[in-house]
């Protein structure tokens, strides 16, 4: 099992997009935290290797609902994944 840790940007990133999606409708913004959070729960914390490498080291796991993904790296010294940034697919994955 791994441990979370998000680095601040993926913070800035979760909370930037939390908003965007409350001004379009109330509470869908909730919606998009619960899945961010169901997502990496049942992925990240047990099985991130799953999730294939899509640049460097850096791997993206894709929401289902929503069209973003989770761009994390995996720290087996340390069994840690660290979330780097949430991303729309079309935006730069250099966080």
């Amino acid at each position: 099992m791994h441990k979370i840790t998000r680095r601040q940007r993926a913070e800035n990133d979760a909370k930037e997009i939390y908003d965007y999606y409350e001004d379009c409708r109330e509470g869908l913004g909730g919606e998009f935290l619960k899945e961010l959070e169901e997502r990496i729960q049942k992925i990240l914390v047990g099985f991130p290797k799953i999730v294939p490498i899509a640049y460097k080291n850096r791997r993206r796991l894709t929401l289902k609902k929503f069209p973003h993904q989770v761009v994390f790296i995996i720290n087996e010294i340390k069994k840690e994944v660290q979330l780097l940034a949430i991303i729309h697919p079309k935006r730069n994955l250099n966080p």
